[in-house]
């Protein structure tokens, strides 16, 4: 049990979840009022939740939170946000990991100041990325974080076949287990039905993806070290951003 979830139970956490709409939950106070060293991390604890309501508590609380804290609120609580981020990210759970990869590029993107401020947390972080970054077999959706669902996709090299409508058959499993250590923690969830499939269309991103975007808003927000600091954690990760070259 995470200490967020705890909390939560004993009614300790100024948020509820607001039944007006998917993915929405109500504040008791105003978000950018609290003393984010204290509850930025407790919120970041709970995204290793995945059962609902704690996951989208937890999720959207966090983007809430980083969002009106303020840039000098949010790097004072950044020391206290790595313990409970590297515990989210080694929890080999796809589900978790796509919340965790969001957050951070939430974060870097948010405020200019901290993407320098995290690279001295890189030996702490990236080792997760490393594993990951290419990972493109693995699905999750953001859309709808109440079902906490991630399903895998592997398309074949062969040519599809065609029906006798002339329609191209969609060759791939969509479900299948994992052949990478990434859903030890949860197998995947079964792909959606046609009727359950709202956020998964186009707001589909794979595990890589999201390690990829992530890495290059690292890049680009953390100042002069941070290639150097991410390239040696994640030796295959190519630089961003364009090099302008010397006359």
């Amino acid at each position: 049990m995470t200490r967020f979830r705890a909390r939560y139970d004993n009614g300790d956490i100024p948020a509820r979840v607001a039944h007006c709409g998917v993915n929405g939950i109500a504040w008791r106070v105003d978000p950018g009022a609290l003393d984010a060293r204290a509850y930025l991390p407790l919120f970041i604890s709970g995204i290793s939740e995945t059962q609902h309501p704690y996951r989208l508590l937890a999720v959207r609380g966090a983007e809430d939170l980083i969002k009106s804290c303020g840039e000098r609120a949010m790097l004072e609580a950044l020391p206290r946000l790595i313990l409970p981020m590297k515990e989210a990210l080694n929890t080999g759970d796809a589900r978790v990991l796509a919340v965790a990869f969001d957050l951070l590029y939430t974060m870097t993107t948010t405020y200019a100041a901290v993407g320098e401020a995290l690279v001295p947390y890189h030996r702490q972080l990236l080792p997760v990325f490393r594993a990951y970054k290419d990972v493109d077999t693995i699905f999750v959706s953001l859309v709808n974080l109440c079902d906490a669902k991630c399903w895998s996709e592997t398309r074949p090299k062969s040519k599809p076949k065609t029906t006798r409508d002339g329609a191209a058959e969609a060759r791939f499993s969509r479900g299948a287990p994992c052949t990478t250590n990434l859903e030890r923690t949860a197998p995947p969830s079964p792909p959606p039905r046609n009727d359950e499939a709202i956020g998964y269309g186009r707001s589909k991103r794979t595990i890589g993806s999201l390690v990829r975007r992530t890495l290059r808003a690292l890049e680009r927000s953390g100042g002069p070290d941070a290639l150097a600091s991410i390239q040696y954690m994640v030796p295959s990760y190519a630089s961003a951003v364009p090099r302008i070259d010397a006359q």
